[in-house]
């Protein structure tokens, strides 16, 4: 098996967190020469978008939620999922949430980042509405140092990348610490930087920002960082 991964796309960060907590044998490779729009990609996954799962039968899976689900039928072994019902609904839901209500505005903030080509007014609206997105994770958290019970989960997998990336685009903006308002959401993150494994996907995104093939977000398409 092999991942079409991007090092700071939180949605590829996602399933690579799953792949090296559940030690899987899958090679993870950038997109081929000509990128995510190339005929060689589209011909795998037709949406242009990362990630993408290539199998060994050559079936090729688009969509991190869909990819982490799959993940966990094929190799129950470390499994990520919840055993009680509500819980694993919980790791559903969080790991949906930040598809909605965190990174549409992350993207939008995105291209905003110059100074020079901000409207205060749509940043203004995108901070309010990533405020309110934290605000729902918050409430959804347990209070434990995982996302949803006591160990480690899908939801965790959403979550850490995803902080990490609103962490930047807030620093960005001059404001690095979006997250410190919510006492579980702050503990959380705290607690998740300090796992060997977070830590190594956190460490891969923040290097991304030194490549010269990224340099970064905004010389990137939305679309290599949203599945």
């Amino acid at each position: 098996m092999r991942l079409y991964s991007v090092p700071l796309s939180p949605f590829a960060a996602r399933v690579r967190l799953s792949i090296y907590r559940k030690g899987l044998n899958i090679e993870i490779v950038p997109p081929p020469e000509g990128g995510i729009k190339s005929e060689a990609y589209l011909n795998l996954n037709p949406m242009g978008q990362i990630p993408t799962l290539v199998s060994d039968s050559g079936f090729a899976l688009p969509e991190s939620a869909t990819i982490l689900e799959y993940l966990e039928d094929a190799f129950p072994t470390l499994s990520l999922r919840p055993i009680d019902p509500q819980d694993l609904a919980c790791a559903r839901l969080i790991l949906r949430l930040p598809d909605f209500h965190i990174l549409p505005s992350v993207f939008t903030l995105r291209g905003m980042r110059d100074p020079a080509k901000r409207d205060r007014e749509v940043v203004k609206t995108q901070f309010e509405a990533l405020d309110r997105g934290l605000s729902y994770i918050e409430h959804y958290l347990s209070g434990d140092p995982w996302a949803v019970g006591d160990r480690a989960s899908i939801a965790d997998h959403a979550l850490v990348p995803v902080i990490n990336v609103v962490n930047l685009i807030g620093s960005s903006f001059g404001q690095p610490d979006l997250i410190g308002k919510y006492k579980k959401l702050d503990a959380y993150w705290q607690a998740a930087k300090t796992d060997e494994i977070n830590a190594k996907v956190i460490a891969e995104q923040l290097a991304a920002l030194e490549m010269p093939t990224i340099k970064i977000v905004a010389s990137v398409a939305k679309s290599a960082f949203a599945d």
